[in-house]
């Protein structure tokens, strides 16, 4: 190289080198300064994209989690206060049971006070119960959660509405007081599948299930627990269940057309109690003879708890033809004994029921009633025969079973109500676990799903600060290196700057 002092190339060259050391000392400056690999766009132009993703779905993952959060918090509100219906409900099971066995008036009336509290108490739960201010108990709820970053990415919640008159069961009967109806209901009922009835035969079949083997006219003869237990070995399949109404003894079918009806005081003895005598004199029918011993009978009803109903033809199944049913609604025993040494006259009287009485015992044969699942109102037969061998005089294929018995209008006031407040509250606690189950398994859902976003969360993140954020060892690196760099670069400089001196010693040698 020529040795000039116009053009410094050794000065030149230093200045674009030291110039070049700029660049990397500013960036490792401005680096380590933010904190962030990436300050601007030309840092790393595809890293700034792919990192603005990735916060898009962290900034997403974290709304998720929240949102999920929210879901959870709904199911424990819905779950917890269904906990607290589950107990009431639970103690109505209990007093509805308790009401079911042997109780005083005076009693169960304070059992149904207590029901009536408890019935006020899950009405309220269902009425007042809010998530962030709106009700949902008291209808069909549904809700999605968006737990993802991209559109329906959701986890649904939905609840039944739990309202009480939601809860409960369909029955054949819904009204259990002691009235007139109610008791000749029970003696019609009874009479069907007493003397109409062949029994059941062994096609029968109830809601399309097989019931079994036949049962013979003998054996649910006065024995109507003999169909109950049948109807309801196959609840689980038929989801028609059977209980028993009131108890009824039914005589036998008598014509007793032109005899006498005339009986000595201590004819009929029922309950214990000695039935008065009758004065209808000769030649009477056979209906007016029943008449005549059912007015003797129900004389005493005070004592002996039991009223005497007069079958007609409908209900014995044949013309000409009567009966007497003897019948209470508690569902006590009857037992009825004949003395007939006190006959009289009315020798045909013996044909009511024959010559030794007879008994039930508490609860054996009393009115089938069959409960459904609520909105099930009716549940067929095999035959019409079968529906009257079941206990219901319907000439049709299908046992009509109309009345709702909701959680709502329990009472345990009497023994048949106290029964059907049991089959309520029983359905009432089935739905409702139903629903904490399903809640259940929502929330262990949702506790998945953000632990799961909380994983792709954190990964994301660490995805993201490795493509923004700055590595300070390797950077506090580059700005040593840029800082020795430049002052290399600038002594360098200085000596570049001299070397043109070295010309004054060729001019002055």
């Amino acid at each position: 190289m020529a040795l000039t002092v116009n053009t410094n190339m050794f000065s030149v060259i230093a200045q674009g080198n030291l110039a070049k050391t700029e660049s990397p000392l500013m960036s490792s400056m401005q680096r380590l300064s933010s904190g962030l690999r990436i300050n601007s766009s030309r840092d790393d132009a595809a890293g700034l994209a792919i990192a603005t993703r990735m916060t898009r779905s962290i900034n997403g993952l974290t709304v998720a989690a929240r949102n999920a959060n929210d879901g959870v918090s709904f199911a424990q509100t819905a779950e917890g206060s269904m906990g607290e219906m589950l107990n009431n409900l639970q103690r109505i099971y209990e007093l509805a049971n308790q009401a079911a066995s042997y109780n005083t008036s005076v009693d169960r009336s304070s059992m149904n006070q207590e029901v009536t509290q408890l019935v006020s108490e899950l009405n309220r739960v269902v009425s007042q119960t809010r998530f962030n201010g709106e009700t949902f108990l008291n209808q069909a709820f549904s809700g999605a959660f968006q737990v993802g970053i991209e559109v329906n990415e959701t986890i649904s919640i939905s609840t039944t509405n739990v309202s009480p008159d939601t809860l409960g069961v369909q029955s054949s009967r819904t009204d259990f007081t002691d009235i007139a109806a109610n008791r000749t209901a029970i003696a019609s009922a009874v009479a069907g599948s007493t003397l109409r009835a062949n029994g059941i035969s062994g096609s029968a079949t109830l809601a399309g299930v097989d019931l079994g083997n036949a049962i013979t006219q003998s054996d649910a003869k006065n024995n109507s627990l003999a169909i109950i237990n049948r109807v309801n070995q196959y609840t689980g399949s038929t989801n028609v269940t059977a209980f028993s109404f009131g108890n009824a003894f039914v005589g036998t079918a008598a014509t007793g057309n032109a005899s006498a009806g005339d009986v000595n005081s201590g004819y009929i003895t029922i309950n214990g109690i000695s039935i008065g005598s009758t004065s209808l004199g000769a030649l009477s029918s056979g209906s007016v003879v029943a008449a005549a011993l059912a007015s003797a009978i129900n004389a005493k009803t005070s004592s002996t708890g039991v009223y005497a109903i007069v079958l007609g033809s409908f209900d014995v199944g044949s013309a000409n033809t009567a009966s007497i049913a003897l019948v209470n609604t508690t569902g006590a025993a009857i037992t009825v004994a004949i003395a007939t040494v006190n006959a009289g006259a009315g020798s045909a009287a013996v044909a009511y029921f024959g010559a030794t009485g007879g008994s039930v015992s508490a609860g054996q044969n009393g009115q089938i009633i069959v409960s459904t699942p609520l909105g099930t109102t009716s549940a067929s037969t095999n035959a019409a025969s079968d529906t009257l061998g079941l206990g219901f005089g319907s000439a049709a294929a299908s046992i009509s079973i109309s009345g709702s018995a909701s959680v709502n209008s329990v009472t345990v006031n009497t023994v048949g109500s106290a029964n059907l407040a049991i089959l309520a509250a029983k359905q009432g606690l089935d739905s409702l676990n139903a629903e904490r189950a399903k809640l259940g398994a929502v929330m262990n859902r949702l506790q998945s799903t953000i632990a799961n976003i909380r994983n792709t969360n954190e990964n994301t993140t660490a995805a993201r600060s490795r493509i923004m954020d700055t590595d300070f060892a390797m950077e506090t690196a580059n700005l040593t290196k840029a800082l020795i760099t430049q002052q290399a670069g600038i002594s360098i400089l200085a000596q570049a700057n001299t070397l043109p001196q070295q010309v004054l010693a060729l001019l002055q040698g």
